[in-house]
């Protein structure tokens, strides 16, 4: 087993965490088969900049993330903040209020090995510190949307063919003490 650690990011880290998102954003898109729409990855990258901006800002109150990393090198990420425009508008806002938990990325040769499950632990537990107690999560990655099924069941809203034809888009709302604890 890798020894992992997970901390929030440091000033030292951006360019490391940006260039963490461009690979592992358009690794996803490939092995999503959606490679060729590098407009959407370019939105996808500059997002994920833009809430990491957005969390040194604020320290933490606008977005806040987590960094999973081995040694000197960041391999995952994690991060919730206050919901999407795309849950905002695919829920009519009923899920406007909570906090979206996000951005969970890890790299591709470390998949598998229990670190977003780690990443998760971290966050749920920094969720509960914050007195937040549920929180909403979106999909629209084919591969991902499977692993939120088997941890979070049915999601609330399913998109058939959102993104394009066989490309749905999910949206769960999880209630913390439904979420399993070291």
């Amino acid at each position: 087993m890798y020894d992992v650690q997970i901390r929030r990011p440091l000033l030292k880290d951006i360019q490391q965490l940006n260039d963490f998102f461009e690979f592992v954003i358009t690794d996803t898109f490939i092995k999503e088969g959606i490679g060729n729409k590098l407009d959407d990855i370019q939105k996808e990258m500059e997002c994920k900049k833009k809430y990491l901006k957005a969390d040194f800002e604020s320290n933490g109150k606008k977005r806040y993330f987590l960094i999973a990393f081995i040694e000197d090198r960041i391999i995952g990420s994690i991060e919730f903040g206050p919901v999407s425009e795309l849950i905002k508008s695919c829920t009519n806002n009923a899920y406007c209020y909570l906090n979206e938990v996000g951005t969970v990325f890890v790299y591709p040769e470390y998949q598998g090995n229990g670190i977003g499950n780690m990443l998760l632990q971290a966050m749920y537990k920094t969720l509960r510190s914050k007195g937040i107690d549920e929180f909403c999560l979106d999909c629209g990655y084919k591969n991902a949307q499977k692993i939120w099924q088997n941890k979070f069941g049915k999601p609330d809203y399913h998109f058939k063919d959102y993104w394009d034809k066989g490309q749905d888009h999910m949206i769960w709302r999880i209630k913390l003490r439904d979420c399993m604890f070291d």
